[in-house]
């Protein structure tokens, strides 16, 4: 079984961090340290409450004075490098968290220290705060940072501001209306950087699920810039193509107006268990009399805790037919419980789609006992 994310703070370490601290502050104890951070909750605390904890412990052995409190947490950032702990690590982002605590209202420092932070542990939920309390500055300075000599404050130009942030807070303001952002991905559409680019096609991808009409005319404008970019808007078009929207699929050379026929759509069985591969082979035969493109998908109608049905579509591949001839193509899917998804006993069902329609359904029953098969 996987160690608990929240397990990230264990004895390792606070023995690199507590080096840290002894170069930052003077009579520092590492032992009252980590004693106060390991209060009676500790155990119980969750991953998010572990990391305000350390944020508001931390914070006791800083500096009163803001701008003294950053050049301490920058002094710390730097031990921290010396020792080899490396740069975008997920357990040092409380320390972003005492920005907000504190720099609200100090926008040239906060600034600075983002700039620096984020280069080290991601400011991309930190930073929501600033957006809420300042927006047109936030963007101002995201305009800025999305021209920066590294990669990782470009990154943030773009994460930062996205509008629907898995596990941050939402911007709603440019959920209602995204074109203050639409500068700032501009000049990241090309970047050399992957990391900023996956970015930008999730801040996108954001977008299309409030403005679809935004995205589109952005692919209209970008599209054949250069293979960058062109793989950004692929990527950010992802809910759309899987949506089925003709628009969208037309754009990418899969139109829904291509003419096929489904041939055969096959399941390997009827009734499976948790642990079971169900397999599945279909046949489809381009019917234009022009070789074409076509998005072949899958869709699985899951059983949720209470009985509803609820549906997921998975890709399975692009590729160009020859005009008149039949492609056969195979595919399996493994039934086993994730951390993002539980299975439930009961009739579910199983349906191929090609170029964004639904065209063969399929039905089977889930056992909810294990099928006793290793993962």
């Amino acid at each position: 079984m996987a160690d608990l994310l929240k397990n990230i703070y264990n004895e390792a370490f606070f023995d690199l961090y507590c080096q840290a601290l002894e170069v930052a502050f003077s009579s520092f104890e590492a032992r009252k340290f980590i004693d106060k951070v390991k209060d009676h909750a500790w155990d119980e605390y969750e991953l998010k409450q572990r990391m305000r904890q350390l944020a508001v412990v931390t914070d006791e052995y800083l500096p009163s004075d803001y701008v003294s409190k950053v050049k301490t947490i920058k002094l710390i950032i730097t031990e921290l490098r010396r020792l080899g702990v490396g740069d975008q690590n997920l357990a040092y982002i409380f320390l972003a968290d005492i920005i907000t605590m504190h720099g609200i209202e100090d926008l040239e420092t906060s600034f600075d220290a983002i700039a620096f932070i984020t280069q080290f542990t991601s400011f991309e939920f930190a930073g929501r705060a600033f957006f809420v309390k300042h927006p047109i500055q936030m963007i101002e300075q995201m305009l800025k940072w999305s021209k920066h000599k590294s990669p990782f404050v470009r990154r943030y130009a773009s994460e930062g501001c996205r509008p629907r942030l898995p596990w941050g807070l939402q911007l709603k303001d440019f959920c209602v209306d995204p074109m203050p952002i639409i500068p700032i991905l501009e000049n990241l559409k090309n970047d050399p950087s992957e990391y900023v680019r996956k970015s930008v096609a999730n801040n996108l991808n954001d977008i299309s699920k409030d403005h679809a009409d935004v995205v589109i005319d952005l692919i209209r404008k970008w599209q054949g810039t250069s293979k960058n970019t062109d793989w950004i808007l692929k990527h950010a078009s992802r809910t759309l193509l899987k949506q089925g929207h003709t628009e969208i699929l037309d754009l990418f050379g899969t139109s829904s107006k291509t003419l096929f026929e489904v041939s055969q759509f096959d399941i390997s069985q009827q009734g499976l268990r948790l642990g079971d591969t169900l397999s599945f082979e279909f046949k489809i035969i381009n019917k234009e009399k022009v070789d074409a493109k076509f998005r072949l998908e899958y869709i699985i109608y899951f059983v949720k805790s209470n009985g509803q049905p609820y549906k997921k579509i998975f890709k399975i591949s692009e590729p160009t037919v020859f005009a008149g001839q039949t492609l056969s193509g195979q595919k399996n899917h493994r039934f086993v419980d994730l951390t993002t998804r539980k299975h439930y006993a009961g009739m579910h069902k199983i349906a191929l789609v090609v170029n964004g329609k639904e065209c063969e359904v399929k039905t089977f029953h889930l056992d909810k006992k294990h099928s006793g098969i290793d993962a």
